[in-house]
């Protein structure tokens, strides 16, 4: 069975050296001959393995050869490439200037679409770097709004500040603006300042800018007239008070008249006309006087309460005039360009309702704050006046009785007269006992 059986070996590597042939490097390292494992195969031949791998003599040496197909292709190819070169760069040319003609047509489209400007003009200021802008470049924003650069104050890469004018479209300047043509930074995003928002505010932003500078003004007021030394003078309470106890009314008008503020206002009523007065009428003279000197010291809180109430009302009719004016502008722009403007109009407008309650709320604690002043200060003069109310009734019920005394002195001597009465009456009743 073993003889019948067709096989291969391999054979030693002496034995298979040609010239020129380069012997495979599986066959390299081969076990001696004696070791070859016969292989057997279904074919019938048997042999040793020859230069490519199979039964058979060796194969001659192969020539040099022959240039690949695929590197004819690649030369081919080149030898195209740099024959219609030219006409490649001819037609792109040609494709440029056709792309630079549709951007032209499709911006003189948007600014008709949008309308034709006012040339108003306005300040831009940014911290891009704006060194490649030039006077004439032409930038629009997200309203699709147009601006013309009219000047250039200044302009670095650190930013700069230049002016543009309304060329088409009614929006105002956004944050944010786009290059339509011109030399320009693609994108330029300016620099938003509290005067900015306050201009883009509308005109109700002035009334309630006064509103707030009319708050300070007030508040400074009220902290200088509210103060207890002002309205209670110490020196003139105590030098008063000595005056009405040594019953000298002249000193008292006096004191009085020398001071200014709430208390001896009051002092100046209780001394007016002291000896052709009764009590009741210095009483009623000095709470009219009070009345009135009150009501001036309430000015300035009534006008911080009034401004606390209006200045919301003003900020949301502010508010309410520029989103109409925004629905105006916006009516004519669709899509998302629409929805686009629309807020971003609105979040401008909204400005003077936010600055108007930023007034109010202030001028509101400020209005309980001065007002709880103002009411312990009075509340003091009450009890001051009280007291002094007291001692010019004594003075003035002393005055009124002969002699200088006062109904305390009278009193202690009603009881004399009263017993030499009843004596009297006693004799008279002995007398006509006796007659009887």
């Amino acid at each position: 069975m073993k003889s019948q059986a067709n096989h291969l070996s391999f054979a030693p590597q002496s034995s298979r050296q040609h010239a020129g042939e380069r012997t495979p490097l599986a066959c390299r390292f081969r076990r001696p001959a004696e070791n070859i494992v016969p292989l057997t195969f279904p074919s019938g031949r048997e042999g040793r393995l020859g230069n490519d791998g199979l039964g058979g003599p060796p194969k001659p040496a192969r020539g040099p050869r022959a240039l690949p197909f695929f590197r004819l292709l690649l030369a081919l190819a080149a030898t195209l490439f740099l024959a219609l070169a030219p006409a490649r760069a001819a037609e792109e040319k040609l494709d440029l200037d056709s792309v630079l003609n549709d951007k032209d047509k499709v911006m003189k489209a948007e600014e008709a679409e949008a309308g034709p400007g006012d040339g108003k003009f306005f300040t831009i200021k940014t911290d891009d770097n704006i060194t490649s802008l030039e006077v004439g470049d032409v930038y629009r924003n997200e309203q699709k709004t147009f601006f013309k650069v009219t000047g250039i104050a200044s302009k670095g890469s650190q930013g700069g500040e230049f002016s543009v004018q309304r060329t088409a479209g009614k929006s105002d300047p956004d944050r944010k603006f786009q290059r339509v043509s011109g030399t320009g930074p693609v994108t330029i995003v300016s620099r938003i300042t509290l005067l900015d928002l306050y201009l883009a505010g509308g005109i109700f932003m002035h009334p309630i800018a006064l509103a707030g500078v009319a708050v300070i003004l007030l508040a400074l007021n009220c902290v200088w007239i509210y103060r207890q030394k002002v309205q209670i003078p110490p020196r003139f309470v105590e030098d008063a008070r000595k005056a009405l106890d040594a019953g000298d009314v002249e000193k008292f008008e006096d004191l009085a008249l020398k001071e200014r503020g709430l208390f001896p206002g009051i002092c100046r009523a209780l001394a007016d006309r002291f000896e052709d007065s009764t009590p009741e009428e210095i009483k009623n003279r000095a709470e009219i006087a009070a009345g009135g000197l009150i009501n001036r010291l309430r000015v300035p809180t009534k006008a911080l309460n009034l401004i606390a109430a209006a200045a919301p009302l003003l900020g949301l009719l502010g508010t309410i005039v520029g989103m109409v004016i925004v629905f105006e502008a916006v009516a004519s722009a669709t899509g998302a360009a629409k929805a686009q403007a629309l807020a971003a109009g609105i979040r401008v407008k909204l400005f003077c309702t936010a600055m108007a309650l930023s007034v109010a709320i202030p001028a509101l604690f400020l209005y309980f704050l001065f007002n709880q002043k103002l009411s312990d200060l009075i509340s003091q003069c009450e009890s001051l006046s009280e007291s002094f109310l007291h001692q010019l009734t004594l003075l003035k019920r002393k005055s009124a009785r002969p002699g200088g005394r006062t109904d305390e002195e009278a009193t202690d001597a009603k009881p004399a007269p009263t017993a030499a009465k009843k004596n009297a009456t006693a004799g008279k009743g002995a007398d006509r006992k006796e007659a009887e």
